[in-house]
């Protein structure tokens, strides 16, 4: 009966540290430098903080919201953090392209603008600032965000990008995508240089 007991506990064993191994943490130091972290999106952006935090963002393959995904450094050195969702499924086009900035200066001034396309095809934004709320602000109400001008991009389109110039001030903020009252054989941009959103197409 003992020799029994003893199979058994064998065999449950390699279950045991698979089940363990495989479950993301919130804690890097709990995890086995073996563990993948599941990831599976459509599209990415990412920027990395003056600290060397990395953060990632995609579209998750399986409910269309925006997550981002927190790594203490690049891949190499660096553990998971954290992952949470920023931009709720249903302000997302499905297999929306997703473009983000990083503002950084000497002071330690840090901004993230984070772009993509909702179902309607409106250029919107959630927009994060060091020390500032809770959190990211964005959404249909965000009046800071460029989501509230109602710049249509062409649809189905997977063109776009997002700059931000430090060497301004205000910095300006910058948009690139194809217009959808526009030309289709090139491309405009949204921009903020401080006084409000306007769109040029590329001439």
């Amino acid at each position: 009966m003992f020799k029994l007991l003893i199979s058994k506990a064998l065999l449950m064993l390699p279950l045991y540290l698979s089940l363990t191994l495989a479950a993301p943490s919130d804690n890097p130091t709990a995890r086995s430098a073996n563990t993948v972290i599941p990831i599976t999106g459509s599209n990415m952006g990412a920027v990395s903080l003056s600290d060397g935090n990395t953060r990632v963002y995609y579209q998750d393959a399986t409910n269309g919201s925006i997550i981002q995904l927190v790594v203490s450094n690049d891949f190499e050195i660096g553990v998971y953090v954290s992952s949470a969702v920023i931009v709720p499924a249903d302000e997302v086009r499905q297999n929306s392209p997703v473009a983000v900035s990083l503002l950084s200066d000497a002071a330690g001034f840090e901004q993230i603008h984070l772009g993509f396309f909702s179902p309607d095809n409106v250029l919107s934004e959630y927009i994060w600032e060091a020390g500032v709320g809770s959190g990211f602000q964005g959404g249909p109400t965000c009046t800071a965000c460029v989501t509230n001008k109602g710049f249509v991009g062409a649809a189905g389109s997977q063109m776009l990008y997002a700059l931000e110039t430090s060497g301004t001030s205000p910095p300006v903020i910058r948009y690139g995508f194809v217009l959808d009252s526009g030309d289709s054989n090139t491309i405009s941009e949204a921009i903020n240089s401080g006084s409000g959103w306007t769109v040029a197409t590329l001439t």
